[in-house]
């Protein structure tokens, strides 16, 4: 396997294992804490979301797609003595992600092999990793905050479990399923 597919794989494994842990949550769910120092589901997607638009919309397409408003509420966690207004519906904040993780994987798709191993196109002066090393920085991320999700599900006493979806016929047929849920649901996460 090359690099460019062992990044791409490695990205849409833990993008699909934060999809399965959402599914099939009610809105309600999003907002279910462990404790009030811990992050509640909807701040874990939205802080996964500018991730993916910090890596992929700025330093390698040279633009940022969320407002300052999302920005600031998700960053670095709910305060609790300065709690703010949930800046976006859950059906907003989930359609979010989903459209920037379709444009990170489309643009992964398009990018030459050997740009992997070059800093991103648009790279500021504050970041010192190739897009291989972006990549592999993101995976990680999405995956440890998926285990904070999986234990929020257990708390909630949904259960499951991660990482699944290695084997990229069972993601895309697993994905299929997914879509098709949030299809006749979202409605439901305003």
């Amino acid at each position: 396997m090359n690099l460019k597919t062992f990044a791409i794989e490695t990205f849409e494994i833990a993008e699909w294992n934060v999809l399965k842990a959402i599914f099939r949550l009610k809105p309600k769910d999003f907002e279910k804490q462990i404790t009030p120092n811990h992050n509640p589901i909807r701040w874990i997607i939205g802080h996964l979301t500018i991730h993916m638009d910090t890596i992929f919309n700025y330093l390698c397409l040279g633009k940022r797609e969320l407002s300052q408003e999302f920005l600031d509420y998700f960053t670095s966690g709910i305060k609790r003595e300065e709690e703010r207004n949930f800046p976006v519906s859950y059906k907003e904040l989930i359609n979010t992600f989903l459209n920037f993780s379709k444009t990170s994987i489309n643009y992964l798709y398009n990018l030459p092999e050997e740009k992997f191993n070059d800093l991103p196109e648009n790279n500021d002066k504050s970041n010192s990793e190739t897009v291989s090393e972006l990549i592999q920085r993101i995976s990680l991320h999405f995956l440890g905050h998926t285990g904070q999700i999986y234990m929020i599900k257990r708390e909630l006493g949904k259960g499951g479990y991660f990482v699944a979806g290695v084997k990229k016929k069972n993601r895309e047929t697993s994905r299929i399923k997914w879509l098709n849920w949030w299809n006749n649901n979202e409605g439901n996460y305003q």
